[in-house]
């Protein structure tokens, strides 16, 4: 009996671990909030113990709850995706000539809406480029912190959905044995 358990254990963290690659490799890709810096190793890390989690929370469901569980996770990776995405086309400007990114914010110090008026909140990108792409120069350090946990949010939303249904399809599957849904 432990046997099996332990085996089935050993099933979900194998499958697991290859979708924890996925944060890494698209933190190669630069795809990965340019905040916190390492955030493409602690989704990594939270994979397999999310995929658990779940796996021990849906192993013994019937075959339509799983299925539930999969749809929420499906709604919960294309919304997480689909925000981040979001987020990212509007707040988030590549420094030409390096890897950094900076992240934009949302509204404007009194100096720069002073100098760039009707422009605030959405400055062109020269406006980063004078500032020497010190974006609290011209953004408030509130709504650059905003925008930053929000990419944060919207990007761990998109790996949590994943995780939950590779956890909800594994769970449901017996190593070995056909299941009895």
């Amino acid at each position: 009996m432990i046997a099996a358990y332990l085996r089935d254990v050993r099933h979900v963290l194998v499958i697991g671990g290859g979708f924890a690659s996925l944060p890494l490799l698209l933190s190669l890709a630069a795809l990965q909030p340019p905040w916190p810096p390492a955030i493409g190793y602690v989704s990594a890390a939270v994979v397999p113990v999310a995929s658990l989690l779940v796996w021990e929370w849906v192993r013994d469901a019937r075959r339509t709850v799983r299925r539930r569980w999969m749809l929420a996770a499906l709604m919960l990776t294309l919304g997480g995706l689909a925000a981040y995405m979001t987020g990212y086309s509007l707040f988030v400007e590549d420094v030409p000539g390096s890897a950094g990114r900076v992240v934009r914010g949302y509204r404007c110090t009194a100096d720069a809406a002073l100098v760039y008026g009707a422009a605030c909140p959405d400055l062109p990108r020269d406006a980063l480029r004078e500032a020497e792409w010190e974006a609290p120069l011209l953004w408030t350090r509130g709504s650059i912190t905003i925008v930053r946990l929000g990419l944060a949010a919207a990007w761990l939303a998109f790996v949590a959905g994943l995780v939950a249904f590779v956890g909800a399809v594994v769970a449901g599957r017996r190593v070995g044995m056909a299941s009895a849904d």
